[in-house]
């Protein structure tokens, strides 16, 4: 498997709308499909009227396998707080779940995260997604009160939880 991740383009839209559907519906089960439309459209995070916004901040990247989007991050530097950066979401195929996709996004996102001088990543956890909770442990953060994962970048790389890699 060729995995390749660059930053988020305008023209990954509807690829990534897809994913977060499916995403979504992995998640939420039978909830997200009892959901109306216009609810559904709020709790997806692939909003059109905000997709350039993500853009712009130049934390957003995709995931590829044969140029197909198989995993996609959104991330955003936390103003006018600056040195931090907040992932507002990290979604997956789940299909290509357990073969180190999220990590690979995470290390593109933390790359640049030091180039830019940022000191903290944070990500809200919901204490019911134990595939989250684990990607956020493999990657250093520090959970707190399985809610909220922060990494020290200066603490990173880490060494691999001796529970897996």
């Amino acid at each position: 498997m060729d995995i390749i991740i660059r930053s988020m383009r305008i023209e990954d839209h509807n690829q990534i709308r897809d994913l977060d559907i499916l995403t979504q519906k992995q998640y939420l089960g039978a909830k997200f499909e009892q959901m109306s439309k216009e609810e559904k459209g709020d709790h997806l995070v692939s909003r059109k009227s905000e997709f350039q916004i993500n853009i712009d901040t130049g934390y957003c990247f995709v995931a590829l396998n044969n140029n197909t989007i198989i995993g996609f991050i959104l991330a955003h530097e936390t103003l006018p707080f600056h040195g931090d950066l907040y992932v507002r979401y990290i979604g997956v195929d789940p299909k290509f779940q357990d073969k180190g996709i999220g990590q690979l996004l995470y290390k593109k996102l933390i790359g640049k995260a030091k180039q830019a001088g940022i000191n903290r990543i944070k990500a809200l956890i919901n204490i019911d997604n134990p595939n989250s909770i684990k990607l956020h442990g493999k990657m250093g953060f520090e959970l707190k009160d399985r809610k909220e994962a922060v990494l020290q970048i200066n603490k990173y790389p880490h060494p691999s939880p001796a529970t897996g890699s």
